[in-house]
Order: C-alpha cells, then structure tokens, then sequence
C-alpha cells in the first residue's frame, strides 16, 4: 500500500479541493430532501394488503382520514354549530381534502310530517339552529340516532368530530399542516384536537426535525469534547467530525438527486455514519500520531508509513461493513430497509474514502508546531495508557478461560431474555405519554372508540337484499371484537331507512324494496364513499383503538377466519386498513431482522475467511459480533425495548462496529506479534495502540449518543440507548473476549505460537 500513500500525499491538494467542491455541490441539493413518515408507502405495492388499501383509496375517495375534534360542556350551542359549519366549509377548500363529514353537512335520513321519506343533512348549512329551543331539539334527536351517537357526536355531547377523507395521492402532511392553520386562524374557544394518521406524520415530521436542531449541537460538542481529552490535538477532533460530516452531506445529496425521501428509519443515517464510520479516521490518525511518536523524520515520508500501514485495516473493516449492510438489499421485504441499506453502504463507502484521501491529505500538511503539540500531549497520556494497557494484557493472558467462561454464561442468560422481545409497529408507539398526540388519541378512544381505520371490500351484487344482510352480519362480527367500534356501510343507510318508514330496522327482503329505497340516496355525495358507480363493490369501514401489536395480530386473524368462513360465490369479502398493514409491516420487520443478521454474518463471515485465509480465523474474528447482537437482544427482552422500525436497524450496526474492531485488533496482533514474537508484548502494543483507538471510539460515541434519551420521539431515545450499549458490549468482545480465544486457542491465523508454548506456561503458573 506504499504506492497508494504516495499516489494520495502526492495529489493531496487536488483531493482536498475536489472534496471541498464536491461537498458544497451534493449539500445545495439537501434543501429539496424529503421526509416520509408514511409508514403505509414502506410495504411494496405489489403486497395484497397494500394493493387493496390503495385501491380503496382511489376508488372511494381516499383511505386516510384527518380528523379534527372540539371538546366544550356541550357542543350543541349557537356559537359552536357555527364554527363547525365554518370549518366544514373551509376545510372543503383545501387541496387533498375529497370529502369532509360535519355535524351540519351528516346524511339525515327522517319522515315529515306527512310521512314522507325526507334526505337531507342534518342541519341545514344555510339556516342554522339559533334559539335554545331549535338546539334543544337538535341535541335530542341527534343523540337518539346510533348513525350520529358516539360516531360524530359523544355520548356527553361535550365531543364532536369534523372528519376530513384526503384523496388518494395527496400530501398528506402538507394537507395537515394547511388543516390545522384554518383552525388556528379561526375564532374557535373549543378545545381543539388533531387526529389522525396525516396529523400523526405531521407532528412525527415536526418532532424529528425539532430534535435534530436540538440533539445535533448536544451530541457535535460532547463529541468534540471527547476527541479533544483522546488526541489532546486540533486535528484529533476537526477530522473525524469533519469526516462523517462530509459523508452525511454526500449521501443525503445523492438521495436528494435521486427523489429518495428520509423514511422513519434513513433519517438515522447520520447516525449510522457517526457511530460506525468515525473509527476509520480515528483509526488513521491514530496511527499518524503513533509514527510521530516513535520515529524522527521528515513528516511527508511518515505520513507515507502511517497511511501505508493504517489502510488495508481501514479498508478491510470498511468492506465488510458494507456486505453487512448491503443485506438489507438482499433480505429485506421493506423498501425503506432497502432503501437503509442501501444509503448505510454507501455512507460508509464515502466515510472510506475521506478517511483514506481527505484526512492524511489534511494531516500531512499541518505545520510541525500542531505535531509538536500533538506529540507533547500524547506522551503524556501514553504512560498512563502503558499502565492501564500493560494490567489489562497481563490479566488477559492468564485468565483467558475465565474470559470464555463469563462470556459463554453472559451469552446464555442473554439467549433467555430473546423471546421476551416485544414488537410494536404502532405509530402512536413512537410518542411519549402526554404529548398532545398521545392526549388526543386518549380523548378518541374514550369518546369515540379510537380513529385507527378498518376496512372491508365487498364483491358482489350490493342492491342484493342477501348481500347487505351479510354486509350488518360482517358488522354485528367486528362488532363484537374487543378493540373495534362504529362499523358502518351502506347497509346501515337501507336499514335506517326501512325504519323510518316504519317497517322495522331491518333489510328489506325485496330487491325491488332495497332498489326503491337506494333510488332515494342516489346522488348523496357519501354514497362514493360507500359504494362503486356499478354497485359491485361497497366498503365497510370501522375504527380500531390503539392496541399492541399481539392484539392487532388477534384482530386481523379473527377477520380472516370469519371472512374464510363465509365467503361464497354470491359475495365475497376482503380485509384492508391500518391494522393488516401493521400486521404486514410488523411481519416484514422480524423477517428482515432475522434475514438480514443471518446474510449478514455469513457474508462478513466468507469475508474474514478471505482476509485472514484461516477458517478458524473467521470464526474467531464472528466473536464480537455474535457476543454484541446476542447481548443487545437479550436486553431488549429483559427491558421491554420493543422491535420497531427503529430499533431493527441495531443488529446491522452491532456487525458494523464488531467486525471493525476485530479486523483493526487482529491485523494490528498480528503484525505485532510477528514483529516481537512475544504474545505478551504484542498484545500489550496492540492494546496501546489499536486498543486505544477502540476505546477513543467508545467513549466518543457512547457519550454522544446518549443524549439521544432526551429526544421527542421515543424509538430515537431507545435507539440511543441500544447504541451505546452496542458501542460498550462490542468494544469490551474486541479488548478483551478477543484476544482471550486468540490465546487459548493458539490459532495459527494469528501467528506462530509454536515455539513460546514452554513459554506462555512458565507464565501463567
């Protein structure tokens, strides 16, 4: 590699000047990056499920609903009723919103005085209730009708709901955010809520950006506080920063180019970036900084040594990062896990390349006055660092079974606590208690029953007296599920109206009667939410409340046996919604956790065999791998740190980060140990040296990250968390578990143990 570091020290300004350009280039276009917390658009569209929830969405309107909610002593007074028609009427205006649903614009269906059926709304837009008898009466009647009581209306009449249906396609956080500003410009008095998944990704939008503005400056200053107390030098703490700085702006200008918006887990790439890719420019200056100090010289040809010697390391490390991460590509159902793994790689591939060209371009041209500091700074530390190094080589040395043993039992308990993991796809999950999300969901569940959608397609003749009378059985069957409520259709229309004609709150038996009674509903703007234009196909729709995810998987399992169960040539029914998406997106998550850590370690696994030609060095070099996936695992169970979105991604950086430190520790042993040809000197050095880069890159990290439990949305802080942990259980395998099974063991990847075996013996005892 000698010829390479003097290719990049010869070409080192043109690289810092192309680095620079091309940064300030791909960074112009960050401006247009995109956020998508849609956790619907994740699955593919070819999937069932998601196929059918977008067909309903096109054909009926729209399948996401906005609702706003106004909460007083009673809702049934002048000045209230005139707000509600005043938002109806504007939030008409706004672009997204197909159909909006009122207490002043709801189907109404009732006899006059002579009897006669009469459809209109239930409160004329144009004249509106004004004296307390009108409104008493408005009250009275509209509580005593199940189409209006606990649906748009509360029990309490202290709620009601101003339902907003987006159309398929639109901006749904965009359509929010122009929904909500209606709202506050208004004179409303009532105590306004915002429900709803658009609201929902509003406010995760929001929250992810306010912690980013918040969190970045935390984690940036602990960071640099950390590097500056490791390298005691200007550059120790500009250049790692600067590094997976630069990383971050390429990728997310790439993803900017190429139309590829942040999803709820490639927002976390700038993390992935810090945590992993810092150590491959630490690692570097480590090394500068270690040639300094043990050789004189012109400081061009030490540059040449340290870069000759740091890259293959650096380089390996950095490929086998990337195969773990190119897994995701490989095993994962999700796009926007393959999206992830994707943008992870390629975050790293750029982090490898500043880290090889960019950084010993900068750190040999830095004037000797910053080397002699530097220097003055390190020897210092490097006494205190022999002492600390030289206790942890000898204790390793003569306890390696002590070593294997506690890591086996630590291995052991951890396998116990796997199946205890929880798993949550939920996105209410990603909100703390009391947030005024989590406030507004406990308001609709109470009121309402909740606001999270279900729907039901329906194949068949739908004029069929038959057909409906299945359609109020379907009803009557969510119904009767603990976690479903307000099911609705068009067969509570007909029904409605056979009652008010006074022949009972039934389906006709007639197909002439139900054709008389639709006729009357013709051309009622609900009816496209309800029913196709041929009248082959109808929706049931009901609302869900917030359950875990073993309760949704109940559900969604119950729907399918009954629909199993009585499906038949006459009609035919089919389940779609938030809950089957869930149930989908949270399949998709264990399957792509499972594929991806499998493919994962078997491609990192070919990759050591290569690297180090031994098989049993690959094994051997899995250890820290294995150990820090089990552990964090493990803890999940015992914790009750659920699977999400977020925290499916912690597997790949625990492959990402052990299997850097156990190239970086077993290339430096080795090249020790057949330098000196003493196990004990050489692992002694390479602690000093690689070990103390590893332990730099710990501390750097961990601290960083751990700010992240202050964060607004709580799989950030449980990712934080599961980070450092990561950091801590994968640095503690490299030191200390690693070198343990290298010494037991005397493989023969790592050296010649042949002729110190009297040696090592005399040692111990």
């Amino acid at each position: 590699m000698k010829k390479f570091a003097e290719i990049i020290l010869k070409l080192r300004t043109v690289i810092i000047v192309t680095t620079v350009l091309v940064t300030l280039i791909l960074g112009y276009f960050i401006k247009d990056l995109k956020i998508n917390p849609d956790i619907s658009s994740y699955l593919p569209k070819s999937d069932p499920v998601v196929k059918l929830f977008n067909y309903i969405g096109e054909e009926y309107g729209g399948n996401q609903l906005a609702i706003v909610a106004l909460e007083t002593d009673d809702v049934f007074n002048k000045e209230t009723i005139e707000r509600i028609n005043y938002l109806t009427q504007e939030f008409k205006k706004v672009e997204g919103v197909s159909y909006v649903m009122s207490l002043v614009n709801v189907l109404d269906i009732r006899t006059d005085e002579e009897g006669t059926l009469q459809i209109s709304q239930l409160i004329d837009e144009y004249n509106l209730p004004e004296t307390p008898q009108d409104i008493q009466k408005l009250k009275n009647y509209t509580l005593s009708k199940d189409m209006y009581r606990g649906r748009l209306v509360s029990n309490d009449s202290k709620a009601t709901l101003i339902i907003c249906r987006l159309s398929e396609g639109a901006d749904k956080i965009k359509t929010a955010s122009n929904l909500k500003e209606i709202v506050k410009k208004s004179t409303v008095k009532e105590k306004v809520y915002y429900s709803g998944l658009p609201f929902q990704m509003m406010d995760i939008s929001e929250i992810i950006l306010n912690d980013l503005k918040f969190l970045i400056p935390i984690v940036s200053i602990l960071i640099i506080i950390s590097l500056f107390v490791s390298f005691l030098s200007i550059e120790g703490v500009l250049l790692p920063i600067l590094s997976v700085s630069i990383s971050t702006i390429w990728t997310l200008g790439i993803m900017s180019i190429l139309k590829i918006s942040l999803t709820a887990v490639s927002d976390i790439i700038p993390v992935i970036l810090i945590a992993v890719g810092s150590a491959y420019s630490i690692h570097v200056i480590s090394r500068f900084n270690e040639e300094l100090l043990s050789t004189d010289g012109d400081r061009g040809k030490q540059s040449v040594k340290a870069l000759s010697d740091v890259s293959i390391p650096v380089f390996l490390a950095a490929i086998t990062t990337i195969a773990g991460f190119i897994t995701f590509v490989i095993g994962s159902y999700l796009s926007m896990i393959r999206e992830f793994g994707v943008f992870s790689s390629l975050g790293i591939f750029f982090v490898l390349i500043i880290s090889l060209t960019f950084v010993p371009s900068v750190l040999s041209l830095l004037p000797n006055r910053t080397k002699i500091k530097s220097i003055n700074g390190d020897i210092v530390k490097k006494k205190k660092v022999e002492l600390i190094m030289d206790k942890i080589g000898e204790w390793v040395l003569k306890n390696e079974k002590v070593i294997i043993t506690t890591g086996i039992i630590v291995v052991i308990i951890m396998c116990f606590g796997i199946p205890k993991i929880e798993r949550r796809v939920n996105m209410l999950d990603y909100f703390k208690p009391g947030s005024p999300i989590r406030l507004t969901e406990e308001m609709m569940e109470k009121k309402f029953g909740g606001s999270i959608p279900i729907q039901i397609l329906v194949k068949g003749d739908i004029q069929n007296p038959k057909v409906l009378k299945e359609m109020k059985k379907m009803e009557d069957f969510l119904e009767s599920q603990k976690d479903i409520q307000n099911p609705q259709s068009v067969a509570d229309l007909i029904e409605e109206m056979s009652d008010v004609m006074g022949e009972g709150k039934d389906i006709p038996d007639s197909k002439d009667k139900v054709s008389n009674l639709w006729f009357l509903l013709e051309g009622e703007e609900i009816m496209s939410q309800l029913v196709n234009p041929d009248k082959t196909e109808a929706v049931i729709q009901a609302i869900i409340t917030n359950v875990d995810t073993k309760q949704i998987r109940k559900m969604v399992k119950n729907i399918e046996e009954y629909i199993k169960e009585v499906n038949n040539s006459d009609f035919n029914f089919a389940q779609t919604g938030m809950p089957a998406i869930y149930q989908h997106l949270d399949d998709s998550i264990v399957r792509s956790q499972i594929q991806s850590i499998l493919l994962a370690i078997i491609l990192v696994f070919v990759c050591l065999v290569f690297m180090l030609r031994s098989f049993i060095g690959g094994l051997i070099g899995l250890v820290p791998i294995v150990f820090t996936i089990l552990v964090i695992l493990g803890l999940m169970g015992y914790t009750g740190i659920p699977l999400d979105i977020a925290t499916v991604l912690v597997g790949s950086i625990s492959i990402g980060i052990g299997i850097d430190y156990s190239i970086h520790f077993i290339s430096r042993f080795r090249k020790e140990f057949d330098s000196t040809k003493d196990e004990l000197k050489a692992l002694d050095k390479t602690l000093e040296t690689t070990g103390k880069a590893i332990i730099i890159n710990i501390l750097t990290v961990t601290i960083g990250f751990l700010v992240l439990v202050f964060a607004e949305l709580v799989p950030l802080r449980r990712f934080g968390i599961l980070i450092a942990i990561t950091m801590i259980s994968s640095g503690g395998a490299a030191i200390i578990l690693l070198p343990g099974i290298i010494l037991l063991t005397k493989a023969s990847f790592a050296g010649d143990f042949s002729h110190f075996m009297n040696k090592i013996k005399q040692k111990i005892t």
